[in-house]
């Protein structure tokens, strides 16, 4: 009777074509999307800056060339400084670097640089870095000891150095797993609601089983798509974008499985809130949605406030979505390295169902 129970559930939930999307299409859009954006070949683009230096200043040339060696620009030449200006606030570059023929910061003759007052600090702070020193190496020339490299990063004791080259995928993929994995929460919720509506789990109740069977009889089917979800999105990932894993294949596998638990206690839990559908859909939707993004699944929590990533750590979107980062991008990384997360999505799950069984008096009343 159970098996039957439990393929019964797992039919229901396969021909639902709007879960289906949710679970697997979606994401697939959205990983896409945000690996793009973020630089999924594991390089970021240009930032496009204009250069005006006066015709035949050897210096101006020599800041122009030393700002396109970077790599971090592509520098056009303009013919004039207004023209440079003006491209600028029409947006075709994202800043201009202005060198008079007679520059000299000492005399307070500086070279002018022209960008946003409202742009980004991710734009503005490269560009007017970059300038900064360019600029004074030209005009000044290089400090004492210039050419000694004065710092050497190093990574702190117990941190593994990344891959070389990180893309937007190695974040995109699992943020994306994470925050649509978890709306298996949600299918879960709504599967009991509807049924308590239609009578079905009054009658699966007058069955001669234990009534915890029940209830795991009614959980199995969403953990099983919930594994084969996160199989898929990964599986696409290494296979369509790019994506590696750094570290041990059993702590991903580790991962998937105490993250997918989670997620299907915490539609037990929602379920034994009761309500109708629509109260259900609308404002699990909305609760999920604001968990995945404080947790770190549409923003790295590492570019977060520092207070907005510790209150990542009350969901658990973000102790998954900080193991997946370590075993992605961290080779070397074993289960040993991401058992807090794993320890910490299980503790979840477990107060997620004991939070279900004190209110499961609406889900076994029938």
């Amino acid at each position: 009777m159970l098996g039957a129970a439990i393929k019964k559930d797992l039919l229901l939930l396969v021909r639902d074509r709007g879960a289906i999307m949710s679970l697997f299409l979606l994401p697939i859009v959205f990983i896409a999307v945000f690996g793009s954006i973020f630089g999924g070949d594991g390089e970021r683009e240009p930032l496009r800056l204009a250069v005006w230096r006066a015709p035949g200043d050897a210096r101006g040339a020599a800041i122009a060339d030393a700002l396109d060696g970077t790599g971090m620009f592509a520098v056009r030449r303009a013919p004039t400084a207004d023209r440079a200006r003006d491209d600028v606030a029409a947006g075709a570059v994202v800043a201009a670097l202005i060198v008079p023929a007679d520059l000299d910061p000492r005399a307070g003759r500086p070279a002018e640089l022209v960008i946003d007052p409202a742009a980004s600090p991710q734009v503005k702070g490269p560009v007017e870095g970059a300038a900064q020193a360019i600029v004074a190496r030209a005009a000044l020339g290089p400090p004492p000891g210039g050419d000694v490299a004065a710092v050497v990063a190093r990574a702190p004791p117990g941190v593994r150095d990344p891959l070389p080259d990180v893309s937007g995928f190695q974040v995109a993929v699992p943020g994306n797993a994470v925050l649509f994995g978890f709306f298996i929460a949600l299918s879960c919720a709504l599967s009991f609601t509807e049924e308590r509506r239609s009578g079905t789990w009054r009658r699966l109740l007058a069955a001669p089983v234990a009534r915890w069977r029940l209830l795991v009889a009614k959980l199995v089917p969403y953990l099983i798509v919930g594994l084969v979800q996160f199989a898929l999105l990964f599986g696409i990932g290494i296979a369509a974008f790019g994506l590696q894993v750094a570290g041990s294949p059993l702590a991903l596998v580790a991962l998937v499985v105490a993250t997918v638990t989670c997620a299907t206690s915490l539609g037990l839990a929602m379920a034994s809130l009761g309500g109708s559908e629509k109260q259900l859909g609308g404002i699990g939707s909305i609760c999920l949605l604001v968990m995945g993004l404080v947790g770190g699944a549409m923003v790295p929590r590492a570019v977060m406030p520092e207070t907005m990533q510790l209150v990542g750590l009350a969901v658990p979107h973000g102790w998954a979505l900080d193991g997946f980062f370590d075993v992605l991008v961290r080779p070397g990384t074993g289960l040993a390295d991401v058992w807090p997360s794993v320890v910490a999505l299980l503790g979840f799950a477990l107060a997620f169902v004991g939070f279900g069984a004190l209110r499961s008096r609406r889900l076994l009343a029938g």
